[in-house]
């Protein structure tokens, strides 16, 4: 298992992932029935058909004859890992952050054992996004330095879903750390979320280009509306661009 300050290998990290999410919380918790794994499935289970919203954006501006250099799908380096085994990795966390928030009926005597659970599990998530960040300068954002493994562990683990679905770095910031900010009011949440919606709506009900579950930053908001509209750069010109400075997007 991973400890605060260590070095450690993606082998190291898969190990201490396993070790932390194999725990049987029946034998501590009372009414507890499904394992790590039952939560990651029914969680995959939702996203069974679309596994991207990003790469499926990105196809269906194909498909329906966008012309665009751009992708709102980006590709991480993630050596030692999938995309799939991330999400999967995340949600077998996320079952024991859901299980930590909800007020758990811990069985007497067993106090001691649970809190150690949560806080290795709390402890993987966080050098589980520190890995992606060391090799993932682009995705560090302000957040990376700031962050918590504790008190921060929801926003990690949205950070590893964001990328595990492949969702650029700056749309996976503007999930975390705008919609998820833990100063923001429920009115100021509701004000986001109004927002999202009223542009998914329009991609959807003008254009037939559904956005999925997408959070998208205001930069990509106004990019995909560009493409729509088709008054982004001049496709042959955004060609000459990618030849002259083939660089990754950020």
């Amino acid at each position: 298992m991973i400890q605060n300050g260590d070095k450690f290998t993606v082998f190291d990290l898969r190990s201490s992932v396993r070790e932390a999410t194999s725990v049987d919380m029946c034998q501590h918790v009372h009414n507890i029935k499904k394992t790590p794994n039952d939560y990651a499935k029914r969680c995959l289970k939702l996203y069974a058909d679309v596994k991207s919203s990003a790469v499926n954006l990105d196809r269906q501006l194909k498909d329906a004859g966008f012309k665009t250099t751009y992708r709102f799908a980006h590709e991480y380096n993630i050596v030692g890992l999938t995309p799939e085994q991330i999400v999967c990795d995340a949600y077998k966390l996320e079952y024991f952050y859901k299980l930590a928030t909800g007020n758990p009926n811990i069985k007497v005597g067993h106090k001691a054992a649970v809190m150690k659970i949560f806080d290795d599990a709390a402890r993987v998530s966080y050098y589980y996004a520190q890995y992606i960040w060391a090799a993932n300068p682009m995705a560090r954002f302000d957040y990376a330095d700031k962050i918590h493994m504790y008190r921060d562990w929801g926003t990690v683990l949205n950070f590893l879903l964001g990328v595990g679905f492949l969702f650029h770095p700056k749309d996976v910031y503007e999930f975390t750390m705008r919609h998820n900010a833990i100063d923001l009011d429920e009115a100021g949440r509701r004000e986001l979320y109004a927002r999202q919606l009223t542009f998914k709506n329009w991609c959807m009900n003008k254009y037939n280009i559904d956005t999925g579950c997408l959070v998208l930053c205001q930069e990509h908001q106004d990019k995909l509306a560009k493409i729509l509209t088709r008054t982004d750069t001049p496709y042959a010109w955004q060609l000459i661009k990618r030849a002259m400075w083939p660089v990754r997007q950020y």
